[in-house]
């Protein structure tokens, strides 16, 4: 029976999104507990984080010219079986051969991106979560040019948990009239509700003089 990979990311999403959207933490920690539930899912010895791709070869694109740098970075991405090897591209150990890095995300089932909004004092800036979405699309379509193009999934996952601020998916949507993203990718956004499950505050106390 063909793995459901989809269902299992899903899954490990939706309780991630449930149990830590209470909480308020820097964004690393955010990434720590996701890569926990999706561990749960695939096995410790399918999930990583953070590899890196060069990009400076790849073909010109509106979403490649949107991408700020030389290099990406995924937050965390699914291996198709058992089994991390993610050396640096450019590693003495085991150099890419592709000279980029794109040749192992044949390799992986999911490669996705992660915003969680309680971790902006100020909200979310959407253009940041619109360069995420470019960055995955920027992916897909350089893979699909490959003859023998295995492409992952791909999801652009948001948590809406900001105490005091809602996030505007229409916001977001207005980036994407402009510059679609590839349609391949799938953005999943869970909203915290009702906002008494948010994060809370502490309140202000009256000091005595």
């Amino acid at each position: 029976m063909a793995e459901d990979v989809a269902g299992k990311f899903l899954a490990a999403w939706e309780v991630f999104s449930r149990t830590c959207g209470q909480f308020i933490a820097p964004e690393p920690t955010y990434q720590a507990w996701f890569a926990h539930y999706l561990i749960s899912q695939f096995g410790i010895d399918r999930v990583a984080r953070e590899p890196m791709v060069k990009k400076q070869s790849f073909a010109d694109s509106a979403w490649k010219s949107l991408v700020a740098g030389n290099h990406v970075r995924l937050d965390a991405v699914i291996m198709k079986r058992p089994g991390i090897h993610l050396p640096h591209y450019a590693s003495r150990i085991d150099r890419s051969p592709d000279g980029t890095g794109l040749q192992r995300l044949h390799g992986m089932a999911v490669i996705s991106e992660l915003k969680v909004t309680a971790t902006q004092g100020d909200g979310q800036d959407h253009t940041e979560v619109a360069r995420d979405a470019y960055k995955l699309s920027m992916l897909l379509d350089e893979l699909a040019r490959k003859p023998e193009a295995s492409v992952p999934l791909a999801y652009l996952c948001i948590l809406d948990n900001h105490p005091t601020k809602k996030y505007r998916i229409e916001s977001l949507n207005r980036h994407f009239d402009h510059v679609p993203h590839h349609p391949r990718l799938k953005i999943m956004l869970h909203d915290v509700q009702p906002m008494e499950r948010r994060p809370t505050l502490p309140q202000p106390t009256d000091t005595i003089s």
